[in-house]
Parts: structure tokens; sequence; C-alpha cells
């Protein structure tokens, strides 16, 4: 003789999966910034310091900001017909650092890399793809990032 077994569901499990139902329009309505909304771009990098919107040599966007007082510039790179893939944030320090100290830098740290240019000067670089785009939360969270590592790197060489 076999015992029955309860087939319902608990009630607590249709809570659940109700809540997360609901949540799902949520998630996918959420607005997206690409390359190719340049205001989603200048929005979050007003909220880290000045910044405008200008152009590269070769026509694409560009933003020109400060952070802290240090002036950087974001250019979006891999532009085609208006939509670009990528951005490179970049600054550059009139500040003779040594080799060993930009190596250590590039040792310990992961998501911008530092170099010398051919003048011997320091520069700070950071790339973010932007391809298929990212939510605004994100793009705010890659500015952060950005300022964390502009400042980081400025105490670093002994620019602060």
């Amino acid at each position: 003789m076999r015992e029955k077994t309860d087939m319902r569901t608990p009630p607590g499990i249709l809570g659940i999966a109700f809540a997360v139902l609901l949540m799902i329009p949520a998630v996918s309505a959420q607005e997206l910034v690409d390359g190719g909304r340049i205001d989603g771009i200048i929005q979050a990098a007003r909220a880290y310091g000045s910044a405008t919107m200008a152009s590269q040599p070769d026509g694409n966007p560009m933003v020109s900001g400060r952070i802290n007082g240090i002036p950087y510039s974001a250019r979006l790179r891999n532009c085609v017909a208006n939509n670009c893939a990528d951005m490179n944030f970049r600054v550059g320090f009139l500040i003779k650092p040594t080799p060993e100290l930009i190596n250590s830098w590039n040792r310990d740290k992961r998501f911008a890399k530092a170099y010398l240019d051919d003048e011997g000067d320091a520069i700070l670089e950071m790339d973010t793809v932007l391809s298929g785009g990212v939510s605004l939360a994100n793009l705010h969270e890659v500015f952060a990032y950005w300022r964390l590592t502009l400042n980081q790197f400025s105490t670093y060489i002994g620019f602060r």
C-alpha cells in the first residue's frame, strides 16, 4: 500500500514565484545606455564632476571632464553609424615617475593601466565596453571606479 503524497505547493513558494514574475518587466524595461546615447554618458559623467561633450579629431564624441580638479577625457571608440562600441578614459600628468613605480601599479591594479608617454610623463587609462548597452546604474559604477582610480593614481605618483 502506497502512501499519498501531498502535491500542493507550499504557500510561501507561490508568493516568491509571484514576486519574481513581477520583477521581470521592471528589469527588462530598464533603460540601457550605449555608444549611440551620449546623453546618458554625459549624465553619468556630471554626477562625478564637470563634464561637457566634445569631438575628437576624427569626429567621434568625447567627454571632456574634471574630477576633483583633475582634467580627463573619455573618448568613445570603435564608432559605426553614430554608435560607439567602447569608451576609453584617459588622463596625463606632467610628472615623470620611474618605470618601476608604473610597473608596480600595473601589477597591483586590475582595471586601469598606467604607462609613460614618449616624454616620460605618467598616463592612466581605463576602458569600458558599451556595445549591447549598459544600465545607467552600471555606467555610474564605471565613473565611480574611474574617480577612485584617478584619485589613487594621482596620490601614488605624487601629484597630490
